[in-house]
């Protein structure tokens, strides 16, 4: 009988593709798990109490719908280092980490379903352009119950996907860049981790503690992925 062997099936024809499938697969585990503890955490079966983190900051801050453009910048962003990742070993890395961060937060979801208040959006038909803002919440807030606030893994993720890049240089599917290019995706990647937090919080899809722990969350897991080790690590 032929023993089984990588090399057999195409896709899974080398240590990049396996990497990526496996980047992949990462995803698909963050997706399925967020949706069903959101569903979970909706019925709320133990009645466990809502984690106590809504303050006198977040009644003050301001609604403001427009930046739910920068909250779904989260989606791309989460495919970056499958083009920009340098080596097969970084990518495991960040699945690795993804994972982790990933399934604590789905165990903090279950035992604290903690929900939050959002803005009621108008019962009037909404009309393209002028309330593109209010188009992409309504489908949002179908998509996603109201828990699942703390932490924040819109926050955590692409803060640690920010992280990734400031401790390996970005490569675009192993091509060097030039210094100011790889400079420039590594900047751009904070900047988007930034402006996902400031949205995350003046939609009112979470409260300014969410953001923190998401925050705190990737610095943690990024320096336990990354802090030995060599850069090729």
């Amino acid at each position: 009988m032929t023993a089984w062997r990588w090399r057999d099936f195409p896709w899974l024809d080398s240590e990049w593709a396996r990497a990526r499938w496996s980047y992949l697969i990462g995803l698909g585990y963050l997706l399925i798990g967020y949706l069903g503890t959101n569903e979970f955490a909706a019925l709320n079966p133990w009645q466990r109490p809502a984690l106590p983190i809504a303050t006198s900051i977040d009644a003050a801050l301001p609604y403001v719908p427009e930046t739910v453009i920068f909250y779904v910048l989260y989606y791309p962003l989460l495919l970056t280092p499958l083009l920009f990742a340098p080596t097969v070993a970084s990518l495991a890395r960040l699945t690795l980490a993804q994972a982790a961060m990933n399934t604590f937060s789905y165990v903090v979801f279950i035992l604290y379903p903690t929900p939050i208040e959002r803005p009621s959006l108008p019962n009037s038909p909404w009309q393209f352009p002028e309330d593109w803002a209010r188009a992409i919440l309504e489908t949002l807030y179908r998509a996603d119950h109201p828990y699942n606030t703390f932490p924040s893994l819109h926050v955590a993720q692409t803060a640690l996907i920010a992280l990734f890049f400031v401790r390996y240089e970005a490569k675009f599917f192993l091509r060097p860049l030039s210094a100011k290019t790889a400079t420039a995706v590594m900047a751009a990647h904070a900047i988007m981790a930034a402006l996902v937090a400031i949205s995350a919080v003046l939609i009112k899809q979470h409260y300014v503690a969410d953001a923190a722990a998401g925050g705190v969350m990737a610095g943690v897991l990024a320096w336990l992925m990354w802090s030995r080790g060599q850069k090729s690590m």
